[in-house]
């Protein structure tokens, strides 16, 4: 069967996940963890990726980022997986893959932008890991309220319309946060992201795909909710 072509449009934000093979654990520590968050910088600056966001589970990854080329997505999830792959296996004496096949990707529309942010940087408490978005070290919650962080991330144009001041987007957006997401949410934003289909209205849809409409359809159970625009974050 044919790989499924994925949807990547520069400049277009896409969310990334990538799990451990047979869903095993990719960091036992620390150590790990921040030789990840080292080459993925790397790897996103030399192929030219702007990362927003990211959650370091033990055995999966999330990631937001924006392509500047149609090529820059894979090329820099390319040279991380296998770089860090081979410091995964020399460090922890081991051989073999330690990835579940490709990664998974879901374009997303401009206007749910920061909810995507927002399901990524709540994935350690929605997972059961902590009780609250602070305790969670290894996302990049810290950096998005002004705490100790990965200074390299990139604020994403619609992250800056939170208010005038560092201070005010760094409260609006904590609060933002905190206030949680329903359930049909993080449901779309999941099964957008397991099938690697865009997370998109039909208004942003008719207006990327045109030609194409069917790529950006998914029949999600239950009776269809309308996204509401981010009016309590604007």
């Amino acid at each position: 069967m044919a790989r499924q072509a994925r949807t990547v449009i520069p400049g277009q934000a896409m969310h990334v996940m990538v799990r451990g093979n047979n869903r095993e654990t990719l960091f036992f520590g620390a150590d790990d963890r921040k030789v990840y968050l080292d080459w993925l910088r790397d790897a996103a600056r030399q192929f030219g990726c702007a990362v927003h966001a990211f959650a370091l589970m033990p055995n999966h990854v999330h990631l937001l980022l924006t392509p500047q080329n149609e090529d820059s997505l894979a090329k820099t999830m390319q040279s991380l997986g296998r770089r860090y792959a081979q410091y995964f296996n020399q460090q922890h004496h081991r051989s073999g893959t330690i990835w579940e096949g490709r990664y998974r990707s879901s374009l997303i529309d401009p206007d749910y932008f920061l909810r995507c942010q927002r399901y990524i940087e709540l994935n350690p408490v929605r997972a059961g890991f902590e009780s609250s978005p602070q305790d969670s070290v290894w996302t990049s919650f810290a950096t998005h309220i002004g705490g100790n962080g990965e200074p390299w991330l990139v604020d994403h144009p619609y992250f800056w319309k939170l208010g005038n001041t560092p201070f005010e987007r760094q409260m609006r957006w904590s609060d933002f946060v905190k206030e949680g997401a329903p359930h049909w949410e993080d449901r779309q934003i999941t099964e957008s992201l397991i099938r690697s289909k865009p997370w998109v209205s039909d208004i942003y849809a008719k207006k990327l795909f045109k030609e194409t409409p069917e790529i950006a359809k998914i029949r999600h159970r239950g009776r269809p909710r309308k996204l509401n625009p981010l009016d309590s974050v604007r």
